[in-house]
């Protein structure tokens, strides 16, 4: 394999400062309040590199919302991984945990907690696209290895189930965002998407987090 010449790695490392550029003010201004000349002239390059790069700023927000919930799948894949390797360890106290990790992002990472917020109203459509073909897979499979296990109601159907638990933690993040107490309000929502878990648990096992 040909190493990338000087060209390309110009090329890579202005579109990353296009990318650095956009996080920042997305995060800082807004998406709204964020013209095409600020994140260029943040970067230190021409409204043409831009557009060299990217048709439009939403692509660019498109771009960072894409990579921010792909880690929401890295992060039910470790579950799913995690519960495979300790098979008589309580597996929705595992799933708990996770859910209590992504909404505890909403206060601790201030990208995710803004991308999160403004994702719905800038991407539109696309935000349902992005979140149903990046991140509902692998909550289906960590689902898949629940009810593999045993640890989910009969006849839990996954697909639907999946798409309804990833629309929670979404207005999860909303809810929290918007709060003048973010703590408080991360108690109350962890609380509330334990109680939906709950009745997916199979008799007997709790799906509260130790």
């Amino acid at each position: 394999m040909r190493a990338p010449n000087r060209r390309q790695m110009y090329a890579e490392q202005t579109r990353a400062d296009l990318v650095a550029a956009a996080r920042k003010l997305f995060v800082t201004d807004g998406f709204a309040a964020t013209s095409v000349e600020a994140i260029t002239g943040a970067a230190l390059v021409s409204k043409g590199t831009l557009y060299h790069h990217f048709p439009d700023k939403k692509a660019m927000f498109a771009e960072l919302y894409t990579e921010l919930i792909q880690q929401v799948g890295v992060l039910a894949d470790a579950t799913s991984e995690a519960i495979r390797a300790t098979p008589h360890q309580p597996a929705m106290a595992a799933v708990a945990d996770l859910t209590h990790a992504f909404l505890r992002r909403t206060i601790d990472d201030p990208l995710h907690r803004e991308m999160m917020a403004q994702a719905p109203s800038v991407l539109a459509g696309q935000y349902r696209h992005i979140n149903d073909t990046v991140a509902q897979p692998p909550i289906e499979r960590l689902l898949t290895v629940l009810a593999g296990r045993g640890e989910l109601q009969p006849d839990v159907p996954v697909a639907t189930v999946a798409r309804l638990l990833l629309a929670a933690l979404c207005e999860g993040n909303q809810i929290i965002a918007a709060a003048a107490d973010r703590e408080d309000a991360l108690t109350r929502t962890f609380r509330a998407i334990t109680l939906l878990m709950s009745g997916l648990a199979a008799d007997g096992i709790s799906a509260r987090s130790a």
